[in-house]
């Protein structure tokens, strides 16, 4: 998956470990073009994005001939899914992207038939 430079500089400066932050990234096929910010309710261990928010994001970017291709959201530590994650990543078939924001490594991840599979990230 091929994801903007800026976007992961602009996340290590905007994900902080006291909370969590989330964007939706949007592109084609695994090359991220867009992303938006989620207004998200967050605190340390968790995020959540409303419905009308994702909606008006992924109506936007289809306008634009884009699809959501990853969801991004940072831990406190750790850039591995949670069981959490997990669970919503059953119902978001997409790429996860998971951010440590205390080191500010980020890994890709993808829930497949044998479980999660962790997806190269090429920085562009």
């Amino acid at each position: 998956m091929r994801v903007p430079r800026a976007f992961l500089e602009e996340a290590k400066a905007r994900c902080k470990p006291e909370a969590e932050c989330a964007a939706l990234l949007f592109g084609r096929g695994g090359d991220v073009l867009k992303w938006r910010w989620a207004e998200a309710e967050a605190d340390k261990y968790s995020f959540r994005i409303g419905a009308e928010e994702v909606y008006r994001a992924v109506t936007d970017a289809e306008a634009e001939g884009l699809e959501l291709i990853a969801i991004f959201h940072s831990h406190p530590v750790g850039s591995r899914p949670s069981s959490v994650d997990a669970k919503y990543m059953r119902l978001w078939p997409v790429a996860w992207i998971i951010m440590d924001a205390s080191t500010g490594e980020a890994r890709a991840w993808r829930l497949g038939p044998q479980g999660l599979e962790e997806i190269p990230i090429y920085p562009a």
